[in-house]
């Protein structure tokens, strides 16, 4: 299921777009300020932000440019009352990469948010160097000192929820989420097996553990 962030401090507003979302299939958290981003993106991935530019503890576009200093690459869609097309443009240079005025139909925001996480998974980078390793993810090819590594399919399907957020933890329950997209059934040590397994292919200091929340891939 994929997950949504939404960034607004309009209650209204942020239970709109919660209940639109909701409905269509999309697992939801709503945070409304800029320190609750920093905690939530810290212990979970998600497949978009929808982000007002306003909000009770500073600028959303500093939300926005923090989280691409740090070369994350989730898609964001910004919300704003300004309509004029040089705030728009000066946003999409900054990072979004969508911006929708207020006030704004429910279906057109919908509509901009699977657009926005469609380009995403669609468009993986063509080649990632992560110390020893060359991946190529449209390949889906792991390469270690030159040496190409087989992954199983529920492997690689683990392999590539740490690699979407490398860098950055990801939880036990979402890489749960991973395989049993795959269709397998997930016992109590399903997540633990793939990890071994994946250290012993890759590298075990490639992978670091947070005891009692998940694992997390290096970034470089």
């Amino acid at each position: 299921m994929p997950r949504l962030l939404i960034v607004a401090d309009d209650l209204t507003q942020g239970n709109t777009i919660y209940t639109i979302c909701k409905a269509r299939g999309f697992a939801v958290d709503r945070v409304e300020t800029r320190a609750d981003v920093e905690d939530m993106l810290r212990s979970n991935p998600f497949e978009c932000i929808v982000l007002d530019v306003m909000l009770a503890d500073g600028a959303g576009e500093d939300i926005l440019l923090s989280i691409r200093k740090r070369s994350d690459p989730t898609p964001i869609v910004i919300l704003s009352e300004q309509t004029s097309a040089r705030e728009r443009a000066r946003l999409l240079n900054a990072g979004a990469d969508d911006f929708l005025s207020k006030p704004y139909d429910p279906d057109e925001l919908f509509a901009r948010i699977y657009n926005a996480t469609r380009r995403q998974s669609l468009s993986p980078l063509p080649q990632i160097n992560i110390r020893t390793l060359v991946v190529r993810p449209a390949e889906r090819l792991v390469e270690c000192h030159g040496e190409r590594i087989g992954l199983s399919s529920r492997e690689w399907a683990v392999f590539e929820c740490l690699l979407n957020r490398r860098g950055h933890l990801v939880t036990r329950d979402r890489i749960e989420t991973a395989v049993y997209d795959f269709g397998s059934d997930v016992e109590s040590n399903t997540v633990e097996v793939y990890i071994s397994r994946l250290r012993k292919k890759i590298g075990r200091d490639l992978i670091e553990t947070t005891r009692g929340f998940g694992y997390s891939l290096v970034a470089e």
